[in-house]
């Protein structure tokens, strides 16, 4: 084989296996880059899809290569990316024989925690949204009953092999007969606090995130597939508690969710200890999805003490102009892109990993819960309600991140595209 192929080669396998761990575009796409340019290649063309990898280049005696692989659905392992990452560094300054990189690839392995430290991590954030939430204590026990029987449920019908959004309908159809039955007995009051807590269990939130982000930074290939992928997703969620309700409604009456909305204390009626609670649970919260992510103890400070910064920033400038939504929104997002950038260059190791479990708080499951609940019961209060602000905060985390990450990924770029110059 020339050497050309056998970069190709690695790098299909290298962006397939970022993109699994749960690495945004841009930053694959930059990594085959600088590795093809590492090698002598050039003319280096990246058309890369969450779903698929496809690439060409050109080596030095103008021969022509190019690679394509499918890639399956991401599960967010961002200890493995960060060792990725730092195989991608290595390779760029130490240029080993490129025969021998597929096993370098190979070699690369993860410390994955055991299922039970897992298990705990998705308790401990869905017991603290569930208190930002305002969930009884009651209805916090419900969601810890809940997050087990999702999480046993996955691995049962992951091994099964079964679509996402089947699996989605049928997990959220279980967990709401759970809710709605205990609610009948009287041991919780609102069955609602409890659905839309453990529907951050199922709802792709990162991805929803992303896929505006990729509309708004020219990317809109991957922004359409990811937003249908949401959408459907989201739908079938609410489907499952709809086919709950169908089934349940004459035992359980009529609890509407306008019921619960209402009976949440406004957000402009909070006083210091309340805003001291929601930043503590918001830092519980980023720790326990970091433990899900499977970043190591090590990293899990600093995604805490950011998802505690976003949070506080939030709150900050909430309470300045609390009719600008997508102001303060985008301030606290970019904030964290900021906060995650710093880290990533100051550690040498991706943003993502800092960035994910930070932005924990800016996630609008809750708004796209009641705007997809309103499109299957037909609700126009729900989706008039709830459609523009999920659409605003959607947007504003998206230019906050955009107008950071493109910022210090042009340094970046303009660095190497200096440095490639200066070599040639």
């Amino acid at each position: 084989m020339r050497k050309i192929d056998y970069v190709l080669d690695f790098c299909k396998e290298l962006g397939k296996e970022m993109i699994l761990a749960g690495a945004n575009i841009e930053r694959v796409d930059l990594c085959i880059e600088k590795i093809c340019h590492a090698y002598g290649l050039h003319d280096v063309t990246c058309a890369n899809l969450t779903t698929r990898i496809s690439i060409s280049a050109k080596d030095e005696e103008k021969n022509y290569s190019n690679r394509q692989t499918d890639v399956p659905p991401a599960s967010f392992n961002l200890e493995r990316l960060k060792k990725l990452n730092n195989l991608s560094y290595k390779i760029r300054e130490n240029k080993p024989e490129p025969e021998t990189l597929r096993d370098l690839l190979t070699n690369v392995k993860s410390n994955d925690f055991p299922w039970w430290a897992i298990l705990c991590g998705y308790g401990v954030a869905m017991a603290a949204l569930a208190r930002i939430f305002q969930a009884s204590w009651q209805g916090i026990i419900v969601v810890l009953l809940n997050t087990a029987i999702l999480f046993f449920l996955s691995k049962l019908l992951t091994k099964i092999k079964l679509n996402k959004i089947i699996t989605n309908f049928i997990s959220m159809f279980i967990v709401s007969v759970v809710a709605m039955l205990l609610y009948k007995v009287g041991f919780i009051d609102n069955f609602f606090a409890v659905l839309i807590t453990n529907a951050f269990f199922l709802i792709p939130g990162i991805q929803m995130i992303n896929c505006a982000r990729n509309l708004l930074c020219g990317n809109e290939q991957n922004g359409v597939i990811e937003l249908l992928k949401v959408l459907l997703e989201v739908c079938t969620i609410v489907a499952g508690l709809a086919a709950a309700y169908a089934l349940l409604g004459n035992l359980v009456g009529k609890p509407l969710v306008e019921d619960y909305i209402a009976s949440i204390m406004p957000f402009e009626n909070y006083k210091f200890i309340n805003y001291l609670e929601l930043t503590v649970l918001t830092i519980l919260a980023s720790g326990g999805f970091s433990i899900v992510f499977n970043i190591q103890l090590s990293d899990v400070i600093f995604t805490m003490i950011g998802g505690g910064i976003v949070r506080i920033i939030y709150i900050c400038f909430r309470n300045l102009m609390p009719e600008y939504t997508i102001v303060y929104t985008l301030l606290a997002a970019f904030s964290a892109a900021l906060y995650s950038e710093i880290l990533a260059i100051s550690r040498k190791e991706p943003s993502t990993l800092f960035l994910y479990p930070s932005i924990v708080p800016l996630i609008p499951g809750d708004l796209f819960y009641y705007f997809a609940l309103g499109i299957v019961w037909a609700n126009n209060d729900l989706i008039g309600g709830y459609g523009p602000n999920l659409l605003l905060s959607l947007v504003a985390i998206s230019i906050g991140f955009v107008v950071c990450s493109s910022f210090v990924h042009y340094i970046r770029k303009f660095k190497f595209n200096r440095l490639l110059n200066k070599n040639n």
